[in-house]
């Protein structure tokens, strides 16, 4: 398995929150880029998060349900725990922290993924 990068889910929402979001728009450009060579295919498109986000922000759940999904299949076929958590993420972001929340999961997620393949 090809390795990504490991970061620090609290520094991430930190800066996502100082960056009033860019970062964390930088961060799904890099997490797609990075679960797609790990699956060895493309499961998310990272173009989704800047083309909808422009066009239709609502459809920006279209590339989170995506990540969801290939993670949950990248767990599985890593033997690790597998959850899908989009139903949570979409609940939260009713009430402000879906994003922050998901972007927390998903990078622990994938540091215990990456730290598995080394």
């Amino acid at each position: 398995m090809i390795k990504g990068e490991t970061r620090n889910p609290l520094l991430m929402i930190v800066l996502s929150i100082v960056t009033c979001g860019i970062y964390q728009i930088v961060w799904l450009f890099m997490v797609s880029n990075e679960i797609n060579r790990a699956a060895g295919e493309k499961k998310v498109d990272p173009m989704i998060f800047f083309l909808l986000g422009l066009l239709c922000f609502p459809l920006v759940y279209v590339g989170l349900y995506k990540i969801d999904e290939s993670v949950f299949e990248l767990n599985t076929r890593f033997g690790l725990p597998a959850e899908k958590h989009f139903i949570l993420w979409l609940l939260l972001s009713l009430v402000g922290v879906g994003f922050l929340f998901m972007q927390y999961q998903v990078q622990e997620q994938l540091n215990t993924l990456w730290e598995r393949a080394a």
